[in-house]
């Protein structure tokens, strides 16, 4: 991998009144191509912000971003915000129309992209019957259709039942293998065990930066008022029993698995 997004004490206030709010404060980061970065943060942390800066939607106050020529797209909490189009070709074809793609080339590039989240086959569907998974699966294809190096996933699954929490996260696992850069923002620590890295925002500032396992068995979790997910917190009772479980799991098959080991 190399580095593909670069902050550079990046700072970000606005003006209240004759007050300023600070809501970013001088972050440090480095985005490695292809890799699957987290964040999180608690309400008002500013990772919302910071996402908006990655993809050039809000102006900085200080310091320093480099993509590189990166294409960064976002794809926002609320479906409903991201879609323009009646139909799922016509809101995929938006986003191109905006960039001057070619006309000729947007109905193989809306149908590769379309291919890519399992949807082609709703190519004429209207977006009033789509499912809330399926609208954040064409707001995934429409960064697609313009060829983004970069996806922010602003808290996506956020609004989704289950199901469709599901399907987005296992297209969000396919585009990481074919490798695209994915940056996740999310409040379900359930979906930590997805990404490469975790990088936590306390009040504008970067607060942890590391693996998912250091994040949950380092204390780190509890420290910024997360409550760690079920399979991590089973872990650490059987641990506080005396029960050595092998690779601290983060997930129901992984804990499955070293509760298993230890009766062999």
């Amino acid at each position: 991998m190399n580095r593909q997004l670069i902050l550079s004490r990046v700072s970000v206030a606005f003006a209240v009144g004759e007050d300023v709010h600070k809501v970013v404060t001088d972050v440090n980061l480095t985005i490695e191509r292809g890799e699957w970065l987290v964040l999180i943060g608690q309400n008002g942390s500013g990772k919302s912000t910071l996402a908006k800066v990655l993809c050039g939607l809000c102006p900085i106050s200080s310091g320093e971003v480099e993509r590189f020529g990166t294409k960064v797209q976002m794809v926002f909490q609320n479906p409903e915000a991201q879609i323009v189009g009646e139909t799922v070709y016509e809101d995929v074809c938006f986003g191109m129309e905006n960039r001057a793609v070619d006309p000729e080339k947007m109905p193989e590039r809306a149908r590769i992209a379309l291919e890519k989240v399992g949807m082609s086959h709703l190519l004429h569907q209207p977006v009033t019957t789509l499912s809330g998974g399926q609208k954040q699966l064409l707001g995934i294809a429409g960064c697609l259709a313009v060829e983004a190096d970069a996806i922010v996933f602003d808290e996506c699954t956020a609004m989704l039942d289950p199901a469709s929490r599901q399907l987005v996260l296992h297209v969000a696992q396919e585009l990481k293998e074919q490798g695209k850069t994915l940056i996740w923002i999310t409040q379900w620590m359930e979906e930590l065990a997805y990404g490469d890295r975790v990088v936590a925002l306390g009040q504008g500032e970067v607060v942890f930066s590391g693996a998912a396992r250091a994040f949950f068995y380092e204390g780190v979790c509890e420290q910024l008022g997360f409550v760690p997910p079920y399979a991590v917190q089973v872990a650490h009772r059987l641990q506080e029993k005396g029960m050595q479980l092998a690779g601290r799991p983060l997930t129901p098959d992984e804990l499955s698995i070293a509760v298993g080991d230890l009766w062999q």
